[in-house]
């Protein structure tokens, strides 16, 4: 199977799960999605998403600026303001 459309499959089942407030179970799908293809914007974007939903700021930072350098995702920029102004307020 060609590994961007898995990843695409990975993450949507984690977007799922997210849904479900299954946080943990989301971002180990994120994480196989980006194992099977590393240039998955969506997957590192949703990643940070989850990560901010657990209070892991910093991480968050770190994979939105991955998802970033991968494509300019208004979602993509818009998540990484938030994150700048959460890390601000300390």
């Amino acid at each position: 199977m060609d590994p961007e459309v898995l990843a695409d499959a990975y993450a949507k089942e984690g977007d799922a799960l997210l849904a479900k407030r299954k946080v943990a179970e989301a971002i180990a799908l994120y994480d196989r999605a980006i194992e099977v293809f590393p240039e998955s914007c969506d997957a590192w974007t949703s990643k940070a998403v989850a990560l901010k939903t657990m209070g892991r700021i910093r991480e968050s930072l770190e994979c939105v600026e991955r998802a970033l350098e991968i494509y300019q995702s208004p979602i993509a920029e818009s998540l990484r303001e938030s994150l700048s102004a959460d890390l601000d307020r300390g």
